[in-house]
């Protein structure tokens, strides 16, 4: 038991150093209270689409990367060549904490990685990033370190998008209807579908547009591949112009059914604002037409069509459509949402000054005293060590 005090102090000291860098040191933020979109405009995400310049996108996948530590199986190579053959115009290689640069060359390229090596699997995906940021906390997290993460990712030229947040319940919904810093989130996942939480983001006025990806872990055994996609409006497929239609919303979110053709999935025409009065068109008529608005709830359904028309009241504050067909292809279109004349402002988050000086004043003080006690710990060892060298002579 002696011979392991050295090494159990140094996983205690490592623990404590963990539990007090992630509670007690972490920033603390002044987060503003939800506030529903209101304003006397309808923000419209669609309105400069052009129906032809649509690009299927894959932003979230896993290649065999730190020497098969992580989750991944084929090489990036595998993964470029896997979504060429499903004709995506975008395929990025998201390995955890490492941007791959295979195909960097090609225009289409665009640098990705996930974040995120905690328990909970409170993850994010980077998009246009240069660096890999390593800020974490290993433990279930607070809101306030969510934020810290989050304004660490945010850059202005990158994407962040929250991954799969209802795995693990990785953000709640009073975390989403607080949380600043990020632009995107991962709706559609394989693992999970996540429009509660979704909602939970939008009825708190945030701008949050959606993401599907397939998260692929293992393209040589094809698992996920072609599932979930993002189709983005943008002119061509370089990197700036995928990431400017995703921060604007000119993108949409696609469960693939199992029988659905890669080269024939519904496409949005268009959709139109004149007042109050929305019109959506899409290229094939849907067996389900859903609209929802503030809180989840359902504003109006209608059957068997291409096009629903409706109109969004003050108090919806935003809807959102579904068109789902009968071979199990479902399209989340991104939402119209009210405004000032503005435009939208984002709500902007602070770092609460005098509450972040006294929770890490008490961590360095439960710092200081375990330094104490430990030193107290070491000094007894080597007091009896030198009291039985004396007995032994």
């Amino acid at each position: 038991m002696k011979l392991l005090r050295i090494p159990l102090l140094v996983f205690c000291t490592w623990v404590l150093w963990l539990l007090v860098s992630q509670f007690l040191l972490c920033p603390r933020y002044q987060f503003n209270d939800p506030i529903p979109f209101e304003g006397s405009v309808i923000t419209n995400p669609y309105d400069s689409i052009n129906p032809s310049d649509w690009l299927k996108c894959n932003f979230h996948a896993h290649a065999r990367a730190w020497e098969g530590v992580t989750n991944g199986h084929g090489t990036a190579q595998d993964i470029h060549e896997a979504y060429k053959a499903l004709h995506y115009g975008i395929h990025c290689v998201s390995n955890y904490h490492h941007i791959d640069t295979t195909n960097a060359d090609e225009a289409n390229y665009l640098s990705a990685y996930e974040h995120g090596y905690n328990i909970r699997k409170t993850h994010q995906l980077v998009l246009g990033s240069r660096q890999v940021q390593w800020l974490d906390y290993l433990f279930p997290q607070t809101t306030h370190n969510k934020q810290h993460v989050l304004s660490h990712l945010d850059e202005p030229d990158a994407v962040v998008i929250l991954n799969h947040p209802a795995l693990k319940n990785g953000y709640t919904a009073d975390d989403l209807a607080q949380l600043g810093h990020y632009d995107c989130m991962e709706v559609l996942n394989p693992s999970v579908t996540s429009t509660a939480q979704w909602d939970a983001a939008l009825s708190a006025g945030k701008r949050v547009f959606i993401v599907g990806d397939d998260d692929i872990h293992n393209v040589i055994a094809k698992k996920r591949l072609g599932q979930r996609c993002t189709f983005v409006n943008a002119k061509d497929s370089t990197a700036r112009g995928v990431v400017s239609a995703l921060k604007s919303g000119r993108s949409y979110g696609v469960i693939i059914g199992e029988s659905q053709h890669h080269d024939s999935i519904p496409a949005l025409r268009e959709m139109t604002v004149q007042a109050d009065s929305i019109y959506i068109e899409m290229s094939q008529p849907a067996s389900e037409i859903d609209l929802t608005g503030q809180n989840g709830k359902i504003l109006a359904t209608a059957q068997n069509d291409t096009h629903i028309r409706f109109r969004l009241r003050p108090e919806d504050h935003y809807a959102r459509a579904t068109f789902r067909y009968a071979n199990g292809t479902t399209i989340f279109l991104n939402p119209v949402f009210f405004t000032s004349q503005k435009g939208y402002k984002a709500l902007p988050v602070y770092e609460n000054f005098n509450e972040t000086t006294f929770f890490r004043s008490l961590g360095m003080l439960v710092l200081l005293l375990w330094t104490f006690l430990v030193w107290r710990i070491l000094s007894a060892g080597r007091q009896r060590f030198g009291r039985r060298r004396l007995i032994w002579r």
